[in-house]
């Protein structure tokens, strides 16, 4: 299992040996702070229902698929191998998730021992709150994870229904990011991008690609994957149609002269849409 899994689930523990240190009373206050925390756990459970469902959504495409590839007699190995390694993950979004909500009903069933026996101090619940926040933006990012990889399932469903000659004709574009570079104002001018800042995330401000290129224009180059495409400019993040991308998980970028390379390494990226948000 990823270090990123094995962090989304071992961190409901640490909050459950915080509450369990819990031994001073406080004010009135404090009590209706824990009973908002246990209100943004039940948010946390609601998440984890959604992943659940995103997976479930998953698993019947990935089923389907395998039927379309049992009748092929020419599928593209390198597409059936991308099938099975979505299978496996799959299978693990799923495990965690069936854990994170069992380790959630525990906390909920500890906050009600905790609020009948004793109060938190202050310190102590801002701790828990920081730490649940982590939790839920865990989640959220495990639930976005999904649902890039089952957009990326239902495009290689329509690719391993075209014909060989078609599947040559697509591996270029296929293995390639199409990526637009532009300043921010010029892009959310031009209606490709969508910003906003999010309270829940400590005013940390966000992007969405809402629009798709257009191939024919000039302005959209293809970048392989594993090879370097060089930028003009400084870069602020690179933005498909869930959000900003990792830096580091799915792409790397170092310095050149005037400018950036900017190296995609996550396959699952391949064929598909991105903005290269650029300083002004």
């Amino acid at each position: 299992m990823s270090p990123k899994l094995a962090a989304a689930r071992m961190l409901p523990l640490a909050l459950l040996l915080a509450f369990i240190g819990l031994f001073s009373c406080g004010p009135s206050e404090e009590e209706l702070m824990l009973a908002q925390l246990q209100e943004e756990l039940t948010g946390a459970n609601g998440t984890i229902d959604s992943l659940n469902y995103t997976i479930e959504s998953s698993n019947l495409l990935i089923d389907e698929m395998r039927a379309r590839v049992d009748s092929l007699q020419h599928v593209d190995a390198k597409l059936l191998a991308s099938v099975q390694r979505l299978n496996q993950e799959v299978k693990e979004w799923r495990a965690v998730a069936a854990e994170q909500t069992r380790i959630n009903k525990q906390l909920t069933a500890e906050i009600e021992r905790v609020k009948r026996e004793k109060q938190a101090d202050q310190r102590t619940i801002a701790r828990l709150r920081s730490q649940a926040d982590s939790l839920n933006t865990t989640l959220l990012d495990a639930l976005t994870d999904a649902r890039r990889k089952e957009d990326r399932i239902r495009r290689m469903e329509v690719e391993i229904g075209q014909t060989r000659d078609d599947l040559v004709q697509m591996r270029q574009a296929e293995t390639s990011v199409r990526v637009y570079a532009a300043t921010e104002a010029f892009l959310e001018e031009s209606g490709y991008l969508k910003t906003s800042r999010s309270v829940g995330r400590v005013f940390r401000k966000s992007y969405q690609l809402v629009q798709r290129l257009e191939p024919t224009d000039s302005r959209v180059q293809l970048a392989a994957i594993g090879q370097p495409l060089r930028l003009e400019g400084r870069l602020k993040a690179i933005v498909d149609r869930y959000g900003k991308l990792k830096k580091g998980d799915d792409y790397k970028v170092s310095k050149s002269d005037g400018g950036v390379e900017i190296t995609f390494v996550e396959e699952m990226l391949a064929g598909v849409d991105v903005v290269a948000v650029m300083e002004e």
